[in-house]
């Protein structure tokens, strides 16, 4: 395996580049510290000292990718100006670039709960929580917008991002999040 770590970075931001590149492409589980500690190009001792313990380490990458999505509504979408449906148009945008990156291989609160007991748990509640405080800032745009039933606009909008990412993952293929902006199209004409 190729390692995906700038030697640049620190020892934290190596384990958690690797961590993240590891879990998404291989499986929580599938992925031994001893694996993360060679793809990072770190000593055993580096992990202990940033993050403790691979559970640790997990909850990282998990609090990363939402930092990716929260930038996304608070500082790239707010940002613009334009109404609120070019907005929610625009996340679209936003999530094809992440389709389109070397590194993408899913949503890694998806794979998390994919691998994990789904009665209940950490990892469940964590993505829980994440998808309730995306859906919150969607609902605030949808609302903006006009939506008479933004709690249902904004649960068919994140249904099918929720697919595209699936779909991106499974396919390989951008074009999920082109489809998925057109189902977006279409629910929000069925708003006016």
């Amino acid at each position: 395996m190729t390692r995906i770590v700038e030697h640049r970075k620190s020892p934290s931001e190596k384990l958690l580049l690797a961590a993240r590149y590891l879990f998404c492409r291989v499986g929580i589980n599938a992925t031994g510290i001893s694996r993360i500690l060679k793809e990072a190009g770190v000593a055993r001792g580096s992990l202990y000292k940033h993050y403790g313990s691979k559970k640790n380490l997990l909850k990282t990458v998990l609090d990363t990718e939402a930092d990716m999505w929260y930038r996304w509504f608070d500082r790239d979408l707010s940002d613009l100006e334009c109404s609120a449906k070019e907005r929610i148009m625009l996340l679209f945008d936003l999530i094809e670039k992440w389709f389109e990156k070397e590194d993408y291989f899913g949503c890694v609160f998806i794979n998390a709960v994919a691998e994990h007991e789904k009665e209940g748990g950490w990892v469940k509640d964590v993505a829980v929580a994440h998808r309730e405080k995306i859906n919150d800032r969607l609902r605030a745009i949808v609302t903006e917008s006009g939506a008479r039933d933004p709690d249902m606009i904004t649960e068919k909008l994140s249904l099918i991002i929720d697919g595209a990412i699936v779909t991106a993952m499974v396919t390989g293929s951008s074009e999920a999040a082109h489809i998925a902006r057109l189902a977006a199209e279409d629910i929000l004409r069925g708003m006016e």
